[in-house]
């Protein structure tokens, strides 16, 4: 529903239409927008530089048509929702410089992108990352170790 001129409109059928939704550098704050999950025909989200908190809902898996997604530079924690790598038409993915954790859900596709869609989330790990969980039987933390790749 949208208010407009003190008009209360429904466009229920309307949104399955929407197909891309840039609200990129828009000053959002608060959780993520789970109502976003419900535009069936998105194929374009971009909600990158901007204030958003909370965690990217589970059910983002009912976007089956997103083929881009954008949400850096946010406040997003938690880990990647495992259902993220049931979409399998995602050619464009940038999760860097939230506050992810924990390993990124393995999906053959997920591991082909660049390190630098996972970067800058500092308790995230796994591939393509070059970060690793430590064995939680060494400090008996888990804690995770950047692989500096010098052979050390």
């Amino acid at each position: 529903m949208i208010t407009a001129k003190r008009q209360l409109q429904r466009f229920t059928k309307a949104l399955s239409l929407v197909t891309s939704l840039d609200l990129s550098g828009s000053n959002l704050s608060g959780d993520f927008p789970e109502e976003l999950t419900k535009l069936s025909g998105l194929v374009v989200l971009n909600l990158s530089r901007n204030h958003i908190s909370g965690k990217i809902p589970e059910n983002i898996s009912s976007l089956h048509q997103l083929s881009s997604l954008d949400l850096s530079c946010n406040n997003l924690s938690g880990s990647i929702p495992p259902t993220l790598s049931s979409l399998s038409f995602i050619g464009y993915l940038n999760l860097s410089n939230d506050n992810f954790s924990g390993t990124i859900p393995y999906a053959e596709h997920l591991t082909t992108y660049n390190a630098s869609s996972f970067s800058g989330n500092p308790a995230l790990y796994g591939p393509p990352l070059n970060v690793k969980c430590q064995d939680e039987d060494s400090d008996g933390g888990g804690s995770v170790n950047q692989d500096n790749n010098n052979g050390n």
